[in-house]
């Protein structure tokens, strides 16, 4: 008995390496390796309500966490993406900067304490709207180091 519950305590938090993913099938889901075994596919962790949705690929060689509430390691979820050695904080983060990098080095930071946000793209924008466009500033607008005045 003792050693059943042992078993299920031992399950109930884990650190593994992503091994295979759904996300071409466009599926949040993954197989983590965990020490000397491998999870059934589990739901990766992701922002997801009825408000928004957004959905970040898993790539296998991520280092998660696996929780089994029940202590059964064929049920739980992923929670992931932890930074490691092998995946660093942006130099751009600290705490009052939020940083969104892309591995095509395409950059988005918002930084509350300058009120700043940056979008530093190395690829082409486009911007589709069902309706109306409107920019405005308090100050100019430049352009390819062109001014544009608003007065």
């Amino acid at each position: 008995m003792w050693a059943e519950v042992k078993r299920l305590i031992n399950n109930l938090v884990n650190f593994g390496t992503v091994t295979q993913t759904k996300t071409a099938d466009g599926k949040a889901l993954a197989r983590v390796k965990v020490m000397d075994r491998e999870t059934d596919f589990l739901p990766v962790v992701s922002f997801s309500n009825s408000f928004k949705k957004h959905f970040i690929p898993v790539r296998p060689g991520e280092q998660c966490v696996v929780i089994s509430p029940f202590g059964e390691a064929s049920g739980g979820f992923i929670l992931r993406s932890i930074f490691n050695k092998q995946q660093k904080e942006p130099a751009a983060a600290n705490d009052t900067t939020e940083v969104i990098e892309y591995e095509d080095g395409t950059v988005i930071t918002y930084d509350t304490a300058a009120k700043k946000l940056q979008l530093n793209c190395v690829g082409d924008i486009s911007i589709q709207a069902g309706g109306n466009i409107t920019i405005s500033a308090a100050g100019n607008i430049d352009i390819d180091g062109s001014r544009i005045d608003l007065n």
